[in-house]
């Protein structure tokens, strides 16, 4: 028999928990932990002197005495939900690879918070301190920083950050691009870092400058010996950031991962850059992918969605949604250094170029060096561009030294309301490519300097488009996103089923943790048009009522419930119809691209000026 089912619905959200109430309350210790250290205890509701700190009842009562503490590997320091806590987080020690120092909360309630006292310069920090996990806090203020987790000597280890919020960070004029919510950098040359995991993170709102940032350092060059390895940004969000959204910079062996930007590039006047929603500098072996990207802006040039940008090599963006963005949707630079085997493959890119000067300058696929920069090896191959510039500027724009033994542009879907639909020097092979034209007469590609107006004349004249095709449809709106759903008037519907498990941390696993992102990332756009999104998560493994709470709590939603319901074994996703018709169906995770543009066909372009956040009260 199931134990019991935890089914909450908050507006137009339902979620359905299945949870078995056998499990202990409390996790003692980090599940790669062999070393089993002291719990401490912080409840910063309670006054008077501080208790031993080793049990709830003789809690700690404020976070100087937790600054003051020098912890060892397998310690956990539990702060209480529902309780704020006033000032500078920063205990002191490091783990082990034997047992990692854990913070995390303990009780049920509201994220815990800690919340920077004027004049601090963070709200949480780690200086020189290696293996920490730090899960479940909510953390706002700070001048320059919200989280903040650097050093200045040899390598630290083990930087695990997971279903955190990191918000308000305001401070003076921005200085450099280490500032902002989220900043895991170095502090010299030749310090790096080595296994970094930012899963599950919400951040959001700074007047500095980046939103998630691991890597970085203003030193000039350095050796790639010193670059951070095995870095992974999974399942989180950021928005309201001046500068950018998420990045890695100087990094081995990185991921961005399930993970959204948007109302990137806020500052007014550029200072010190022109920021990106999601991109890499200086990587080697960094993939971007399943990512959504909008609402993305630059005081300056850039301003796009995802950017390969200059010193890459064996960078990655697939698979991922960038849409209404004042500039390109993917680019790829090479400036003062070689650009190495770049891929962008598979992405889906919808009424990118905003900006009438950004959409002349970059288009939505723009390829570009500079400075004596080249791209060697590049791949753009499946991607599906939507393309409705403010004038008649080319989708697709490559002013780049392209060189090596691939350079290909193949399997592109472009549709496109400009006449001009790729500029284009000899540098790269077209082929295979759709193309669709819209609400226009005339058509140009524009190749090596030279204007063809019809397909057939391109191919003749430039030895290129073999296996590729183009028609002209009469109804502009199929370059807005394909074949219109939304003739069915009413409420639509996303009903998804996810199974699921909760860890003995009481954090939920990152598969089903990456599909809830991708629906809340989409009601958040859709709420105001009347979409209704219903989600049953089934929990694989026997959970404690209190932990299911708290999850709940955790992913913003509310009006929990009881209830009986079978626990899940498949994944499944529905869009729904006003009338009830099951107009797409998906097995498994369903991605940002393949839904998103479901959804955009459905309901056409998000109402933006009435988003809002999970819980009501604007975007947050």
């Amino acid at each position: 028999m199931k134990r019991s089912l935890a089914c909450f619905a908050s507006a137009a959200l339902l979620l359905c928990a299945f949870a078995n109430r056998g499990m202990a309350q409390t996790s003692t210790k980090s599940e790669t932990s062999t070393t089993r250290g002291n719990e401490y205890y912080v409840d910063c509701s309670s006054s008077g002197k501080s208790g031993d700190g080793h049990s709830p009842l003789t809690a700690w009562h404020g976070l100087d005495v937790v600054n003051g503490h020098v912890f060892a590997a397998g310690d956990v320091i539990y702060l209480r939900r529902g309780t704020e806590c006033h000032g500078l987080l920063w205990p002191k020690g490091s783990g082990s690879a034997a047992g990692a120092i854990r913070l995390s909360a303990y009780g049920t309630g509201a994220r815990p918070k800690v919340i920077a006292s004027q004049g601090d310069e963070e709200a949480f920090k780690l200086f020189n301190q290696e293996f920490w996990e730090v899960d479940s806090i909510d953390f706002a203020g700070g001048k320059i920083f919200g989280v903040f987790v650097s050093g200045d000597t040899g390598i630290l280890h083990h930087i695990h950050l997971s279903n955190l919020v990191v918000h308000d960070v305001q401070g003076g004029d921005v200085k450099h691009k280490e500032s902002g919510l989220v900043v895991i950098s170095p502090g010299k040359a030749q310090q790096h870092f080595e296994d970094v995991l930012v899963e599950g993170v919400t951040a959001y709102r700074t007047n500095q400058w980046s939103g998630i940032l691991v890597g970085g350092g203003n030193f000039g060059e350095v050796a790639e010996g010193d670059w951070s390895t095995h870095v992974v940004v999974r399942n989180s969000v950021v928005h309201d950031v001046f500068g950018d959204g998420i990045i890695l910079f100087r990094v081995k062996d990185g991921l961005i991962d399930t993970s959204a930007a948007w109302y990137m590039g806020m500052q007014p006047t550029q200072t010190i850059g022109t920021p990106n929603a999601i991109w890499t500098w200086m990587c080697e072996d960094c993939v971007v992918r399943k990512c959504e990207a909008f609402l993305t802006d630059s005081p300056g040039f850039d301003g796009g969605a995802y950017d390969i940008d200059y010193g890459n090599t064996r960078n990655s963006v697939i698979d991922s949604y960038g849409h209404d963005t004042q500039g390109y949707c993917v680019a790829v630079f090479g400036a003062g250094y070689v650009t190495h085997d770049s891929v962008v493959e598979g992405n889906l890119c919808v009424n990118n170029g905003r900006s009438p000067r950004m959409a002349q300058y970059q288009g939505a696929i723009f390829l570009y060096t500079w400075n004596g920069g080249v791209i060697e090896n590049l791949r753009v191959e499946k991607n599906t561009v939507y393309w409705q510039p403010p004038g008649n500027f080319p989708a697709v724009l490559n002013r780049a030294d392209i060189q090596g033994s691939e350079r290909t542009f193949r399997e592109n879907q472009i549709y496109s309301g400009s006449a001009k639909i790729v500029e284009s020097n000899k540098e790269i092979s077209l082929r295979d490519n759709r193309y669709t034209t819209c609400g226009t007469n005339g058509v140009d590609w524009i190749f090596d300097n030279h204007a063809y107006h019809r397909l057939d004349e391109f191919r003749a004249g430039s030895s290129q488009e073999e296996g590729s095709s183009w028609k002209h449809e009469k109804d502009a709106s199929v370059c807005f996103g394909g074949e219109r759903l939304g003739s069915r008037r009413g409420t639509w519907a996303i009903n998804s089923e996810i199974p699921a498990s909760i860890d003995a941390h009481g954090l939920l696993d990152a598969g089903s943790t990456g599909q809830l992102m991708v629906l809340k990332n989409l009601y958040r756009q859709y709420r105001a048009s009347g979409l209704r999104v219903e989600v049953t998560l089934g929990l694989k493994q026997a959970s404690s009522g209190e932990f299911a709470q708290n999850l709940i709590g955790d992913l913003g939603m509310s009006d929990v419930k009881i209830s009986e319901a079978p626990e899940l074994t498949r994944s499944k996703t529905r869009l729904i119809a006003p009338d009830g018709t099951v107009v797409k169906e998906w097995e498994e995770f369903v991605g940002p691209v393949e839904i998103g543009l479901q959804v955009r066909k459905a309901l056409g372009e998000p109402l933006y000026s009435l988003m809002e956040s999970e819980d009501g009260a604007g975007v947050q």
